[in-house]
């Protein structure tokens, strides 16, 4: 079933086709994912305050803030991964391509897989490389034969750049390539089933220099095809891969703008203190 079957019947849009400058985005960017007030509780503890925020399509936006101020509780609204957590609480709207990611007829099994997630440590299964990536494929029914699986998994392969280092190896494991290949091989995994959105909480954190070179070449690419949310430390990482960014701190989205402003011009003081490393 697709995401805009399973939510239909969901709240009116909250974005205009078209994101203003002044709202902080990218001009003539249509948005993909919009939230208006969004508060998260876990138990008595609230980790996020009223979080509005218009993120558009086919563009990388970039979270920054420090440890703790909410960018991953964020992002896992998205594809309300939150659910998982026992006390976890999460009030306010957010829209996928304007329908409610929250309304009650939504399937947030379906929702995940139109949200995929890349989290920081690579995590491919302990299946061989192949089966990685057709597990997704062959849940959701995509593939009618054997053919139809193959094309799906060299073209996913391909688009994370890792076919031409594996296709001699489809039958091995996973888990025997390198930390780099691995987290290539769990973006492949993710792209394998469309989604309409890719979500990357530290994708860099564990690999070296070359690997984390590679995934920010391949997110570059892929933002021609996607719309790709990245949390990550690395104000330099950031400025590479992002068109937009979003400053939390302490649970609150201070600022978001296009990548270069944010840098170079922010308008709260304390964006500018973060960024400069006077806190962090």
């Amino acid at each position: 079933m697709e995401l805009a079957s399973a939510m239909r019947g969901a709240a009116p849009t909250l974005a205009s086709p078209l994101v203003s400058a002044a709202a902080g985005s990218i001009v003539g960017a249509p948005v993909k994912v919009s939230a208006r007030d969004v508060n998260v509780f876990y138990g008595d503890k609230q980790a996020l305050y009223d979080v509005s925020i218009d993120i558009p399509d086919r563009a990388v936006t970039a979270f920054i803030g420090p440890s703790g101020c909410g960018k991953t509780t964020f992002l896992r609204c998205i594809n309300r991964m939150n659910d998982t957590i026992e006390g976890a609480r999460v009030s306010g709207i957010v829209q996928l391509e304007g329908k409610n990611a929250y309304a009650s007829d939504v399937d947030p099994v379906v929702l995940r897989s139109r949200v995929g997630m890349v989290v920081q440590k690579p995590n491919p299964c302990p299946k061989s490389i192949y089966d990685n990536v057709a597990y997704g494929p062959r849940i959701h029914g995509m593939a009618r034969n054997k053919t139809a699986m193959d094309e799906i998994v060299e073209k996913s392969l391909r688009r994370a750049g890792l076919w031409d280092e594996v296709k001699d190896r489809l039958g091995s494991p996973g888990v025997g390539l390198s930390g780099g290949q691995q987290q290539r091989l769990v973006i492949a995994r993710t792209v394998a089933v469309n989604p309409d959105v890719i979500l990357m909480d530290e994708p860099c954190s564990a690999l070296d220099p070359i690997a984390t070179a590679k995934i920010e070449e391949l997110i570059d690419e892929l933002r021609a095809n996607y719309c790709i949310i990245i949390v990550t430390h690395s104000m330099a990482q950031a400025a590479r891969v992002s068109q937009k960014t979003a400053f939390f701190h302490l649970g609150k989205l201070v600022e978001t703008g296009p990548t270069e402003e944010i840098f170079t011009n922010p308008r709260d003081s304390r964006t500018q203190d973060y960024i400069t490393g006077r806190f962090g």
